[in-house]
C-alpha cells in the first residue's frame, strides 16, 4: 500500500491560489484587530471565501497555517558589500522599514511577538527567518566597518546591533510607521549612532 502525503487528496490538487486568498485572509484579520489566539479556521476559512474541507485539506491546525504565512512574507536581505559600512547600515534598516511600513506585516510580526508562548514553533521560525539574518547582517557589517576604520575597534558589536534594531521595534510598535520614510529614518538612526562610535 502506498503512502500518501496527509494533505494530498487524490484528483485534487491543491490550488496555490486558495493558499494565497487564505494567507491574505489571515493578514486582513489580524490588521483588522484580531490575535492569533482568537482566529479559528473556521473564522478563517469564512473571511477567505473558501470551504472548510479546502483548509483543513491543506492545513490540520492553526500552527501550520501561520507558519506558512510567515514563510509568505518576502524576508530576504540583499548584499550590501559593496557600500561603505555605513551606507550598508543604512540600505539594511531601509528594507527592513519598508517591509514593516505594510501595516499587515507590522501587525503579523507584532502578534508572533506578543503570542510567543501560545506559538512556540511560530516564534521560533520567525527568529530564524527575520530577527537572526538581520542580527547577523549588521554584526558582519560593524565588524568590516571596525577592518575599514569606519568605527573604532573596540566597539561593542551586539550594543551596536541592539541599538539599531530596537529602533525598528520602535517603529514597529508605532501606530504611524507607514507614514515615515524608511530611507530618511534609517539615515538619520545610524547617522546619530556613527556620531557616537567613529574614531576621533
Amino acid at each position: 500500500m502506498s503512502q500518501l502525503d496527509p494533505g494530498t487528496d487524490i484528483g485534487r490538487p491543491r490550488n496555490p491560489e486558495t493558499e494565497r486568498i487564505v494567507v491574505d485572509a489571515v493578514l486582513n484579520l489580524l490588521s483588522g484587530g484580531a490575535t492569533l489566539t482568537s482566529l479559528s479556521l473556521v473564522t478563517i476559512a469564512r473571511d477567505a471565501g473558501v470551504s472548510r474541507n479546502s483548509l483543513y485539506r491543506r492545513w490540520k491546525t492553526k500552527d501550520d497555517l501561520y507558519l506558512d504565512v510567515v514563510k509568505s512574507i518576502d524576508h530576504s536581505l540583499p548584499d550590501f558589500t559593496e557600500h561603505s559600512a555605513r551606507e550598508s547600515l543604512v540600505k539594511l534598516m531601509t528594507v527592513t522599514l519598508e517591509r514593516i511600513a505594510d501595516p499587515r506585516v507590522r501587525r503579523l510580526a507584532r502578534s508572533i511577538l506578543a503570542e510567543d508562548q501560545n506559538f512556540p514553533n511560530l516564534y521560533e521560525l520567525f527568529v530564524d527567518a527575520v530577527i537572526a539574518p538581520l542580527y547577523d547582517a549588521m554584526k558582519s557589517t560593524i565588524r568590516r566597518a571596525k577592518q575599514t576604520g569606519e568605527i573604532r575597534v573596540d566597539v561593542d558589536e551586539s550594543l551596536f546591533v541592539e541599538l539599531l534594531v530596537s529602533s525598528v521595534f520602535a517603529r514597529m510598535s508605532s501606530s504611524d510607521a507607514s507614514e515615515l520614510d524608511p530611507e530618511s529614518s534609517s539615515r538619520r538612526v545610524v547617522d546619530l549612532l556613527f556620531s557616537g562610535v567613529s574614531p576621533n
